[in-house]
């Protein structure tokens, strides 16, 4: 069994469906409402933990409901909790999601709330479970200093390091010569390299510019297009994915994110990718964020 260490954000998710997107200033009547566990480092540790990992989870809830709730589902799906901390005096991450009726796909607004304060400290405390056969996974939803702190730690014990540089935010060079693999999308790509992804050939730059930002290698999820990836040993690929009627699009990269890290300790890059996308695909025909999320004998 692949171990994969996550840190990153926990949230609870708002989620609103709408017939359209609101202009500014209008009132629109939307349809049903849920509330569901979310936040980028939480959807991708579920993601890991259904592909079948041994999953560690380092995040900071708020001393609330949201916050005991939240713990109590990664328990259940059986990852390891044990050093996620409730911040007092302060609300566990929350996020308000729009999804359109229509086209499944979504808008969404986040509220940081604890994981604002994971920190280096909390990155001490599990040090100690990080070696060369493990997977460390991180995004941009807690704060960057203590992402960059992460990477540092986990280059140190030789593991392999993955990021997935969502939501999009300046990052420094110094920073990225930490990442073995990076994951963006086509709007964190633009940020990242300047390049507008507008056909195949500016994909093609825009993957090997960040390739000689990172250790090992590039892969640019592309939506309903499947994905580019290249490496230092490994020439550019396009891989096309399944088409399906899209019904939420919400957590679709986590979902990738997740299932890639898990797989890739046992099998190829492209392997691991091709098992990644058939996730995110089946993900996008469910509602919600973790509830969409497949088990690994369903892509099977």
């Amino acid at each position: 069994m692949s171990k994969v260490i996550v840190v990153g954000s926990s949230n609870t998710d708002l989620v609103f469906e709408t017939p359209k997107f609101p202009a500014e200033g209008e009132t629109v009547i939307g349809g049903d409402f849920e509330v569901i566990s979310g936040g980028k480092g939480a959807n991708q540790a579920v993601a890991a933990a259904r592909a079948g990992a041994d999953v560690l989870f380092l995040t900071k809830v708020g001393d609330d409901e949201f916050g005991s709730n939240a713990i109590a589902v990664y328990t259940k799906e059986g990852i390891n909790t044990s050093f996620i901390e409730k911040q007092k005096g302060v609300a566990s991450g929350t996020a308000m999601i729009m999804v359109n009726q229509n086209s499944g796909e979504n808008a969404i607004i986040v509220a940081p709330g604890a994981n604002n304060h994971l920190n280096e400290q909390n990155i001490d405390e599990i040090t100690d479970q990080i070696t060369a056969t493990t997977s460390v996974l991180c995004q941009l939803e807690v704060p960057l200093n203590t992402v960059d702190y992460l990477l540092t730690q986990a280059k140190r014990k030789k593991a392999l390091t993955i990021l997935n540089p969502a939501p999009y935010q300046e990052i420094s060079l110094e920073l990225l010569k930490k990442v073995d693999i990076i994951t963006p999308n086509e709007t964190e790509t633009l940020g990242l390299t300047g390049i507008e992804l507008v056909d195949k050939q500016s994909i093609e730059r825009a993957a090997f510019s960040l390739l000689q930002m990172v250790n090992k290698a590039v892969i640019i999820t592309l939506g309903d297009k499947g994905v580019y990836f290249i490496s230092h040993e490994q020439k550019g690929k396009f891989m096309p994915t399944s088409k399906v009627k899209a019904v939420d699009t919400t957590a679709a990269g986590d979902v990738f994110n997740g299932y890639f890290a898990a797989a890739l300790q046992d099998n190829e890059l492209e392997t691991a990718i091709e098992l990644g996308m058939k996730s995110a695909t089946l993900s996008v025909t469910r509602k919600g964020a973790q509830p969409s999320i497949p088990l690994r004998n369903e892509i099977d």
